[in-house]
């Protein structure tokens, strides 16, 4: 035979070896599959009608909304109701900040005295602030920002019945001349004249000025439509009764209600709220004048649930934009040419976003808890202080109907603001940095220079990318045959890396939580899940296969190692061309480097976020420990089948996209650092030394991937 002859039949050999190594690896679905697949069909439908439900709830506001809009001729006006502030109106924003007192002042005036008798639900207030903050505004205007500074005297929050509502603040709207409300002759509101209502701004207005006179009917018709907010929350504090045990005033069941957010003023500590959003409307449409009034009508008719209670309150008025919005306050004016029809317009709708971070909220500095001991009790109450100073942060935006719909839906789903106030700044500065980015979803910027969409788009596209990473490992070594061109020593050096990564933050945290049986299965199944990938790595390195021999039946679940094939052979002697020295000096060079430089912890560019204390997180010598071993391991992987690569001039152990994956979620992790980009942000965490070695060990795989055919 000649040696043509004997190279056709090698070749052929290799082939036919191949082909029974394909058909040994070939993949059969079992139990295992068919019950993920069940619960995952579960899992998508429960998922399904959850997002089903909530579409229609904002479909219904939507479509209420929408009835009321005009379709007729639009130069017949006794059929059209008008927008009080049109698209090209500007106007301006009024706040106030008002604090409960006992009783009110002698110098009030007459008319607000009447209008606030010693005997409502509402608690008599002062006014510490008002005045005007926006000026020119447009409803279509954007992220206009200002600051509000009072002094709050703190006197006040050492009584035990405190609400929500004891420091509020209010925004009223006020029209810049010429304005169709200086024709106003009559208004409605939806609110019943027996319920009184809050009032907007001081008067005189601004605060401190000369007499004006009692409010004109536009003046009462402007704060109609005003809204408030509290400016108060209640959470936990950190312990100022070091040496003694302490509680706070006895629990009072009384106490709780709707003005608290449901958390007794008793054992909670109040909070002065420093940021918040003013929302407006931007809805210019006309409206159908009898639908409209209708809307009203009704409205008028079962608001403040006075159809449901016997002595209805302000707190039980819905002014929700699905349910009052631009019905709130209707406004008839005069026309100019006295056809005896009269013209009639809609208010714009005010609201706050209702979401705050534990940096928005500043303790009032007072001592509310009771120390068993003298000593403490006079320590704790040396911090106190007569007064606060407040720089209450205001933005604002004027938002479409159908987003203003979506998000109040959205502010449902979690009503209450719960914060561990107890916590360290490290975990506080993490919290507030979750609400930033939220707010930033929907379009709410805490700082004019900051970016949270950016930010958030930016961690949208790390976690497309990362799942897109996972998928393509996994099948590239789940489907992977052959070992021919995988260095056998990297391969185990990065499974090992994967193995420690997964395994042990996981299986040690678990074990300090001492988790209960289900905790441990869910631990289990997740770990398990996670390790396929390691698993297949393993089994293409050293040629395993777990197909069925005919000489016994249960031997199919038995694995065995399969024989080299000629390439497999040769890819072995080109990586073996390294010798035992060689190999050995670079892993205990880079071993030697990471213990003694630990670049896994090096800040390159230092942290904003602040340090987590050491009982912040879990700890252990398993914990503090791992990173020493997962680094280098998978440091000198890469750079193993690198060295591969570069010997045999062929690619392998990924798929080619793999590494421009890599390479793209690497860098969007460094533009986070990049100021003009994501704008400052307080949460920001160190970038470390090893983040440089992976994003220079992973250009290089991205050449080769682009220079060297793929086998």
């Amino acid at each position: 035979m000649s040696d043509v002859d004997k190279g056709c039949a090698a070749v052929g050999r290799g082939a036919s070896t191949a082909i029974r190594t394909s058909k040994k690896s070939r993949y059969r679905p079992g139990c295992l599959w068919l019950l993920a697949g069940a619960i995952g069909i579960v899992a998508l439908v429960a998922s399904s009608l959850g997002i089903a439900l909530f579409i229609s709830e904002v479909v219904t506001g939507l479509a209420v909304q929408r009835a009321l809009y005009y379709k007729g001729d639009v130069h017949i006006d006794s059929e059209i109701a008008r927008p009080l502030i049109g698209s090209e109106q500007t106007f301006d924003l009024a706040v106030t900040v008002w604090l409960r007192v006992e009783e009110y002042e002698d110098d009030i005036d007459d008319e607000e005295m009447s209008e606030h008798p010693r005997f409502s639900p509402i608690s008599p207030a002062i006014p510490l602030y008002s005045d005007i903050i926006f000026r020119g505004l447009r409803l279509r205007d954007k992220n206009a920002f200002a600051t509000v500074n009072f002094t709050v005297p703190t006197a006040y929050f050492r009584k035990s019945d405190l609400t929500n509502y004891d420091l509020r603040g209010s925004v009223v709207l006020l029209h810049t001349s010429p304005s169709q409300i200086d024709k106003i002759i009559d208004y409605s509101t939806s609110i019943p004249r027996f319920i009184e209502t809050f009032p907007v701004r001081s008067w005189p207005f601004p605060l401190n000025s000369s007499r004006v006179g009692k409010k004109t009917l536009s003046d009462k018709a402007l704060e109609s439509f005003g809204a408030s907010l509290p400016l108060l929350e209640f959470h936990n504090i950190r312990k100022r009764c070091e040496k003694s045990e302490y509680d706070f005033y006895e629990e009072d069941d009384e106490s709780i209600s709707s003005t608290t957010e449901f958390k007794s003023p008793l054992t909670h500590h109040p909070y002065i709220v420093t940021r918040t959003q003013i929302r407006i409307v931007d809805e210019t449409a006309l409206f159908d004048r009898r639908a409209y009034l209708e809307k009203h009508r009704i409205l008028k008719q079962i608001s403040c649930k006075q159809q449901a209670i016997l002595f209805p309150s302000i707190h039980d008025c819905d002014r929700s934009y699905a349910n009052a919005g631009h019905v709130e306050t209707a406004i008839t004016l005069k026309r100019a040419d006295k056809k005896g029809i009269n013209d009639v317009v809609y208010s714009p709708y005010i609201s706050f976003s209702k979401s705050v971070g534990p940096k928005d909220l500043l303790p009032i500095p007072v001592h509310r808890q009771i120390c068993s001991t003298t000593e403490d009790t006079i320590q704790a109450a040396a911090d106190d202080r007569e007064t606060v100073d407040v720089s209450w942060k205001l933005s604002f935006s004027g938002w479409s109907f159908p987003k203003l719909a979506f998000l109040e839906e959205m502010e449902k789903l979690d009503r209450q603001t719960r914060f561990d106030m107890e916590t360290s700044d490290h975990h506080l500065a993490l919290a507030h940095d979750k609400v930033e980015l939220t707010d930033g979803f929907y379009g709410y910027k805490h700082r004019q220079d900051s970016h949270p969409r950016r930010r958030s788009l930016l961690l949208f596209l790390q976690l497309v990318l990362s799942i897109l990473l996972v998928c393509s490992d996994g099948f590239y070594w789940f489907t992977r045959t052959t070992s021919v061109g995988i260095s056998t020593l990297g391969t185990l050096l990065f499974a090992g890396s994967k193995f420690i990564t997964i395994v042990v933050p996981d299986f040690v945290t678990a074990s300090l939580h001492n988790e209960g049986v289900f905790e441990w299965l869910g631990t289990l199944f997740s770990i398990t899940i996670s390790l396929f990938p390691v698993v297949f790595m393993v089994k293409t390195v050293f040629h395993l296969t777990s197909s069925r021999l005919e000489r016994s039946l249960w031997s199919r679940w038995v694995p065995h190692r399969m024989s080299l094939t000629h390439a497999e052979r040769a890819s072995q002697r080109i990586e073996d061309q390294m010798s035992l020295w060689f190999k050995g000096s670079i892993i205990i060079g880079v071993f030697v480097i990471y213990y003694a430089f630990s670049p896994h912890s090096y800040p390159v560019i230092p942290a904003i976020l602040p340090a987590a204390l050491s009982d912040d997180y879990y700890h252990s010598w398993l914990i503090d420990s791992w990173p020493y071993f997962a680094f280098p391991m998978d440091i000198t992987g890469i750079f193993f089948q690198i060295l591969l690569t570069w010997q045999s001039k062929s690619y392998a152990g990924s798929y080619k996209v793999t590494p421009l994956l890599s390479l793209g979620l690497i860098l969007t992790r460094f533009v986070e650092y990049i100021p003009g980009v994501v704008g400052p942000y307080d949460a920001r965490p160190r970038l470390v030394a090893h983040e440089f070695a992976e994003l220079v060990l992973t250009s290089i795989r991205l050449w080769q991937s682009l220079t060297h055919p793929h086998i």
